[in-house]
């Protein structure tokens, strides 16, 4: 598979260079240290019912190419720093390995730090509409505030008020934080869009009922 990191396979095997173990055990075994976000996550904790092929893997390594292929397995790998590697995540045994997860809060953080891992802002809405309903919705402004990228709250916000589904000390804590600049709703879509002054965003993607002030 790479340098020094083997898999073994049957003798009988039609296509030994298909041949593998989980894509799980796989990305853990040559990202370490690394967890699964993304649409990955959003799977494995019923945010989404969307099936994706490909595995998002954060990773402390060296990432030369985010779309990276092991075996017949599709990844999609983004470097982070070590610190990140020690909030929002729940460990769970896959084999003799222990796999990192980013819990559901901490999934949607990422997601709306970087909605590419989502596969867009509109997947990254469907994933925090449904844990509004299940979790804690308040853990997003702690975990927003453990990340440090303020743009998080400007989409957080925007969804929460525009599909109705966030408190007024959600909404609050999140106009508290705002910073300056209008970044994109979006980064996955142009940069066309009208500007949300309220919430300081390019509003360049339409999720209903959302109406930019």
């Amino acid at each position: 598979m790479r340098r020094d990191l083997y898999v073994p396979v049957p003798v009988d095997a039609e296509r030994p260079e298909a041949w593998g173990a989980d894509p799980l055990f796989l990305a853990d075994a040559v990202w370490v240290p690394c967890y699964f976000t993304g649409w990955t996550s959003a799977n494995h904790w019923g945010l989404t019912d969307q099936v994706f092929r490909s595995t998002v893997v954060k990773t402390a390594a060296r990432v030369r190419s985010s779309n990276q292929q092991l075996l017949d397995n599709d990844y999609v790998v983004t470097h982070t720093s070590v610190s990140s590697l020690e909030w929002g995540l729940r460990r769970e045994w896959l084999q003799n390995r222990r796999i990192a997860w980013a819990d559901p809060a901490r999934t949607v953080i990422d997601v709306l730090d970087d909605p590419r891992l989502a596969g867009g802002i509109r997947s990254a809405a469907e994933f925090l509409n449904v844990y509004v309903q299940e979790h804690e919705a308040q853990t997003l402004i702690g975990y927003g505030d453990t990340l440090g990228n303020r743009t998080v709250f400007k989409r957080l916000g925007l969804l929460v008020e525009g599909l109705g589904i966030g408190d007024h000390d959600l909404i609050e804590a999140c106009l508290e934080r705002l910073s300056q600049g209008y970044p994109l709703l979006d980064p996955t879509r142009q940069r066309q869009g009208m500007r949300s002054r309220r919430w300081k965003l390019i509003v360049n993607a339409v999720i209903e009922p959302v109406e930019p002030a």
